[in-house]
């Protein structure tokens, strides 16, 4: 045999050795063999959870008062500051009282005129009625007296009602706030004539402590919520918002649910919520948008697992890793109902105690044996 047909020879023998080798070193590490998968595990647990539901929503002035005058005149004094606030009651504009001062006078002497005018008439009838029994006056003379002597009463009445009407003309030239709020800016200045019950108003008085928050939610969401109450497996709890602002900021204050609107919007199906906020500093405008967190009911004994435990197979169907007793994994089907920040709520599938698998999800399989490291709840969110 030549020198290159030992040295090829040689080279087989080798490369069988190291082939053979290998082989050997495979089979001393079979998957029997291999150490269990490490995976970090919580511990399910079952705890009472409050439901809410964030919902965008718009600012509303809790009251608003439109500022028009009761009597025609000139305005002669504007009493406020434009973007102040002002209290039910107080002076914001003055008309021109001098006619409605002189008609108030003019209806004064008017009834004191009629009161003398009476007091003549029944002085008189007495007289009749004494001269009467010596038949020193006639019976048609003594009718026609008291006649004049009713006459002059309801007189009287008309007088009084004539002086009520000028005294409450002449009141009604200081034009007051109707309600306590913010004034806007004003429409009229001195000088200007304003005409009683004008359409178009003086300022505007806007309530701002409280305000009022609307927000939209399918009426198919609201029924769902009231069904589920109904039949037990929510509890009802007084409705408390929470509000967000546009920078995403917490509102300081706490709100609560004033009413649901009891119609809904024909072309959305949608009903509206009022809740209602404090707003003490007036932080708050009507026409603000923002987000309310409205507290819906609540569930008790409510599973939660992290959102990062739940998979979804090809039929959307949500399960998770459980591992059992015996440290092996299996695969379980569950139903969610909405995801409340970094953890799922679960309907069904799932019960306390159990352990689910949180991390090292793409190295496991049903049936496979692990290595379960049990790790803090939030931990695991």
């Amino acid at each position: 045999m030549s020198r290159f047909g030992q040295s090829f020879s040689l080279l087989i023998v080798l490369t069988m050795a190291m082939l053979m080798t290998a082989c050997d070193d495979s089979q001393a590490q079979s998957p029997a063999e291999r150490p269990p998968q490490q995976v970090d595990v919580v511990e399910v647990s079952a705890k009472d959870v409050m439901l809410t539901q964030t919902l965008p929503a718009r600012a509303v002035a809790s009251r608003e008062a439109l500022v028009r005058p009761q009597v025609s005149g000139v305005i002669i004094k504007r009493h406020f500051e434009e973007g102040s606030v002002v209290n039910a009651g107080d002076t914001l504009y003055q008309i021109d009282d001098a006619i409605y001062q002189a008609n108030y006078q003019s209806a004064l002497a008017d009834l004191k005129r009629t009161q003398a005018s009476v007091k003549n008439s029944e002085a008189q009838l007495k007289r009749y009625k004494s001269l009467i029994k010596t038949n020193a006056v006639s019976e048609q003379s003594l009718e026609q007296i008291e006649a004049e002597n009713s006459v002059f009463e309801a007189e009287i009445g008309i007088r009084k009602a004539a002086v009520h009407k000028a005294k409450v003309d002449l009141e009604y030239t200081k034009v007051l706030a109707p309600i306590s709020g913010r004034i806007g800016k004003s429409n009229v200045t001195e000088g200007a004539l304003v005409a009683a019950q004008q359409v178009s108003a003086m300022a505007t008085i806007t309530q701002l402590d409280p305000i009022y928050f609307d927000m939209p939610i399918a009426n198919t969401q609201l029924r769902e919520i009231q069904s589920r109450i109904a039949r037990g497996e929510l509890v009802e709890v007084e409705q408390s918002a929470a509000l967000f602002l546009e920078n995403s900021q917490q509102y300081a204050h706490q709100g609560q649910l004033k009413f649901n609107e009891v119609q809904a919007n024909v072309s959305t199906d949608s009903v509206t919520l009022r809740t209602e906020f404090p707003n003490p500093e007036h932080a708050l405008l009507p026409g603000m948008f923002a987000r309310v967190e409205l507290t819906q009911a609540k569930r008790e004994n409510a599973v939660l697992v992290p959102q990062k435990a739940v998979q979804f197979n090809h039929d959307g169907g949500a399960f998770v890793f459980v591992v059992e007793p015996d440290n092996k994994v299996a695969q379980r089907l569950i139903k969610l109902d909405r995801a409340i920040g970094p953890d799922w709520l679960i309907l069904s599938g799932l019960k306390a105690k159990e352990h689910v698998v949180v991390s090292g999800l793409q190295k496991i399989a049903p049936q496979m044996r692990v290595a379960p490291q049990l790790i803090n709840q939030k931990q695991g969110g």
